[in-house]
């Protein structure tokens, strides 16, 4: 197998004279990774095979190495863009343009923008605000929260896991609520947390390795659905600056029961059906639910007395959404025209 990944990454260093460009560069890199046959069927053998451990070694072996050659052609391209003579001369240009733009009034970036809604809104409700761990255990990130050893999250093509194969960059700020609901034993409990979470996936219009992730929790002894609809359905009023329609759908996640998907009525349309929500109406926007009985069994919780709700919200998607943002890479360029412009799209 390490053979048959070595022939490969061989053939693709040899192709790297080949790309003279970054649209080849995407193609390359779709043809050895999203669309590649090799790392397609070790995906499809991982869920059948017993030795999943072994085989998800090789995966991960696979996809550090291809992603390392990719990444280092694509600086290697981007600096023979810019370091051109005829960049060089029109850089010199614009150095006056550029020092005197820069004492004009900066503007807040989206993602800081949509946090400063979310925390003034949990203050207010006299939530507690948790800083979260990245770097996290299992027990946290998975076992608390009623995910099992054969759940696919925990593979090593969902999951990075570090040298201490017990530790893990977190893939979900959910870890908090874990952490909260062990550590304090007291039955009534509100806390949020924003923050960074990893997921080993490719990084295209709508996906990341990073993004941001907000999660919230409340724990009592009358917590309801009502109560956590309520409160849900004012947060998305706060961050999308206007009343909207709102659908529970039920749905599974092993944290929470019942579960439920929810979903925004677009606004962008008023619920006729476009692009942004696939001609249907609605916006597929978070998961969320109330805490099993497992979950606050496994914490050590009264579970016969007391019940919480809780939702996971990826912040990036929310400022996609409301500013009209395709793609969430733009998030990270530090591009300034796009930080200037972003809420132009905004409905």
């Amino acid at each position: 197998m390490k053979q048959e990944i070595e022939r490969i990454l061989l053939l693709l260093k040899n192709n790297l004279d080949q790309i003279d460009s970054l649209e080849n560069w995407k193609q390359i890199k779709a043809k050895y990774l999203s669309k590649s046959d090799f790392l397609n069927k070790l995906k499809k053998d991982l869920k059948n095979t017993e030795n999943k451990k072994e085989l998800g070694q090789y995966i991960q072996f696979y996809l550090e190495n291809v992603n390392q050659i990719l990444n280092n052609k694509r600086k290697e391209l981007e600096s023979k863009k810019f370091n051109s003579e005829e960049d060089n001369i029109l850089l010199k240009k614009k150095i006056p343009e550029i020092i005197i733009k820069s004492k004009n009034k900066g503007k807040i970036h989206p993602l800081t923008k949509i946090t400063f809604v979310i925390n003034k809104y949990f203050d207010n409700l006299n939530f507690t605000y948790v800083y979260g761990n990245e770097i996290e255990i299992e027990k946290y990130n998975f076992d608390l929260l009623n995910i099992p050893k054969n759940h696919p999250a925990r593979e090593m093509q969902d999951t990075f896991y570090l040298e201490d194969e017990n530790k893990l960059l977190r893939t979900h700020t959910t870890n908090i609520t874990a952490r909260k609901l062990y550590t304090d034993q007291r039955n009534l409990l509100k806390y949020y947390t924003t923050g960074v979470v990893y997921r080993n996936d490719d990084n295209d219009a709508t996906h990341s390795l990073q993004f941001n992730q907000l999660d919230f929790f409340m724990l009592s002894k009358s917590s309801s659905i009502a109560h956590f609809k309520y409160t849900l359905t004012k947060l998305l009023e706060e961050i999308f600056v206007k009343d909207i329609d709102v659908r529970f759908r039920p749905s599974y996640f092993p944290f929470t029961e019942p579960s439920f998907e929810v979903d925004i009525g677009c606004f962008h349309c008023n619920k006729n059906g476009c692009s942004v929500c696939k001609q249907s109406g609605w916006i597929e926007i978070l998961g969320s639910g109330m805490l099993s009985y497992e979950v606050l069994k496994l914490t050590g919780k009264e579970a016969d007395k007391i019940q919480g709700f809780a939702a996971g919200i990826g912040i990036e998607r929310l400022a996609m959404i409301r500013f009209g943002i395709s793609d969430i890479r733009d998030f990270y360029l530090n591009n300034l025209s796009f930080l200037k412009n972003y809420d132009k799209g905004e409905k």
